[in-house]
């Protein structure tokens, strides 16, 4: 005698080794084929009629696989040209705004014109050190490991908080700074090691995208 249940269970386990993941997307896999079970009942079918065609619908378990895989590197690629996008948008707006409030405020913090022209310099560098990073992606290393990828980053990024730390903490209390000695020395010190780990996070990954395209993957 037919089991309805028992046959979705099965169907759930052959989705499985298929590399259907669980519980998301396994689970709106399942809801699809019990809406469609319910449908094709309502047209007269009975269950076990109805299971077999809403499979059929639905299509193999390698089948359902591969358009799930298709969807999530489509959401993936336009999620890294987002990020690209992102920080392009910042690479550019932040040195403009903090230079546009430097050159405001030079004459009230007695900036000198080398202490400013050294202050722009170190924001054209912050840029310019994370678009090196994108441009040269061809150099870096190719890591296909997502996750050691995010750990390259994560840990990048811990090591520009400790010499932040380290630099306001322990570097500047020791230096008599005039407040215009002061803006240039933070405006290296801050994004001159940012714009490295940015290029460092944009070259890898931006290394990794390359080779799966060219390998169609």
């Amino acid at each position: 005698m037919f089991n309805l249940e028992q046959s979705i269970a099965e169907w759930q386990q052959q989705m499985l080794a298929a590399g259907i993941k669980t519980p998301v997307p396994l689970e709106e896999l399942e809801i699809h084929l019990r809406e469609e079970i319910e449908r094709q009942m309502k047209t007269g079918l009975n269950p076990q009629a109805a299971f077999t065609s809403a499979v059929q619908k639905l299509g193999p378990a390698h089948t359902v696989h591969n358009e799930f895989m298709k969807a999530d590197q489509t959401q993936d690629v336009r999620k890294w040209r987002l990020t690209e996008i992102g920080l392009l948008l910042l690479t550019i707006l932040l040195p403009l705004v903090m230079g546009g409030v430097l050159l405001q405020r030079a004459s009230f913090i007695d900036m000198t014109a080398a202490e400013e022209l050294s202050s722009l310099a170190a924001l054209a560098a912050f840029s310019l050190l994370a678009w090196s990073g994108r441009l040269s992606c061809g150099i870096f290393p190719v890591i296909a490991n997502r996750r050691i990828r995010d750990a390259i980053g994560a840990l990048g990024g811990l090591l520009l908080a400790l010499w932040w730390i380290i630099f306001l903490r322990r570097l500047v209390p020791q230096h008599d700074f005039t407040m215009s000695q002061f803006v240039v020395a933070f405006v290296w010190a801050f994004l001159s090691p940012a714009g490295v780990w940015i290029g460092l996070f944009w070259g890898i990954e931006a290394a990794a995208r390359k080779k799966s395209a060219s390998a169609g993957v």
